[in-house]
């Protein structure tokens, strides 16, 4: 298998991976929303989902989230280095010793792959608890559909009625008496609207700096020209050895490849393999749940869509297909390709190499800090 496709091949796993997690997901937002209509606290059509925790239930609580936020970091994390192969180039620039026979073979992680399936495991079984135990009226996304659901079902003594006097008032007169006035020509945008929005857009907002922070260190450790670290003449997308060395460096060691830090973690037996790739799944685990809260942003934003086409003189339809609607719709297409995109690139730029160990190629950090600040722009701008 060529060099090339080795690194891509985990891009469609992470696609496989993504697709499953939203899926699963769609079920266990379901189960929240009726659970805190239950309780009268359903102020919003769309929540963030393990991070909100009704008193009342038990498939939502804080330790079954805690779980299920555990099975995605898991199932996330696993992906980058479940194929594991051989660079020789590589290994003959960081003067390792390997096997000529594992040059051209792609190496199956056990360890990753039992956690991958460990990850999905905890999210199955939170999601099957939530399914069998929360009473779901509709499947639906639409807030229309679930706001006239709510006005003709009684949940538990909390029905949603119509208060007089209050259909010109925004959302951001909540609190104010109910009283004539005119509708804003322009609405406030959801960053005041929701109180979890601007916690949000920080914790995006921290991604591109830590990253940025990040690449900057491993670039400062290669230039000390540590015997562990190759710098690199090389840009390219996919890290890129060539085996040749560039004898004009100032550093300890220069290429005309991608430059690289091997972290020394070794790759070889049972603890150093579990090491590895429970070290990458501590890095990933914060990227994981900035993007798990990106999803609050992006179905608020189709929420508001949904009411403003209402009023708009083509009106909308209350009873449209969820499914097909997230499938059509861009800010959903686009966050499911940030997610699946951000991890792989998270996975070029740290990863294990079979035989070498972990590696950090400081390229691909910065790309990775470049898709992260994409990631920001687009939530501060649906926001």
């Amino acid at each position: 298998m060529s060099h090339t496709w080795r690194e891509v091949l985990p891009l469609g796993l992470n696609i496989l991976v993504t697709f499953l997690n939203d899926s699963m997901g769609y079920i266990h937002a379901c189960s929240l929303r009726w659970s805190l209509q239950r309780e009268g606290k359903l102020d919003f059509n769309s929540n963030l989902r393990l991070l909100t925790a009704p008193k009342h239930s038990r498939p939502n609580g804080v330790i079954p989230n805690a779980v299920y936020l555990t099975g995605i970091v898991l199932s996330y994390g696993s992906t980058s280095v479940i194929f594991l192969s051989l660079n020789p180039e590589l290994a003959r620039l960081l003067g390792k010793d390997y096997n000529s026979h594992d040059i051209d073979s792609v190496h199956i992680n056990a360890v990753a792959l039992i956690t991958l399936g460990l990850g999905f495991l905890l999210q199955t079984t939170i999601t099957n608890w939530a399914l069998l135990e929360t009473n779901i009226p509709t499947w639906s996304s639409n807030p229309l559909d679930i706001a006239r659901t709510c006005t003709v079902d009684e949940h538990d003594g909390h029905r949603v009625e119509l208060r007089i006097g209050r259909c010109m008032m925004s959302l951001h007169l909540a609190k104010e008496d109910a009283r004539w006035c005119r509708p804003r020509p322009r609405q406030k945008p959801m960053i005041t609207a929701h109180p979890r929005v601007r916690r949000i857009l920080i914790l995006l907002w921290t991604l591109p700096v830590l990253s940025g922070i990040w690449g900057g260190a491993v670039y400062g450790y290669l230039s000390k020209g540590n015997r562990n670290a190759v710098f690199g003449r090389s840009w390219s997308l996919l890290p890129v050895f060539t085996g040749s060395t560039d004898f004009n460096c100032d550093t300890g060691q220069c290429t005309d490849g991608t430059s690289v830090v091997n972290v020394g973690w070794t790759a070889n037996g049972a603890a150093g393999i579990i090491g590895a790739v429970f070290l990458i799944i501590a890095f990933q685990s914060v990227v994981t749940l900035a993007l798990h809260c990106v999803e609050l942003i992006v179905n608020l934003s189709r929420d508001e869509k949904v009411y403003r086409e209402l009023i708009g003189p083509r009106g909308t339809n209350g009873h449209y297909n969820s499914v097909l609607a997230a499938f059509t719709s861009w800010q959903t297409i686009f966050l499911f390709a940030l997610k699946a995109g951000i991890h792989w690139i998270f996975g070029l730029a740290i990863n294990v190499q079979f035989q070498l160990g972990v590696n950090m190629y400081p390229p691909q950090i910065l790309y990775f800090s470049a898709f992260c600040l994409v990631a920001a722009v687009f939530g501060l701008l649906l926001s």
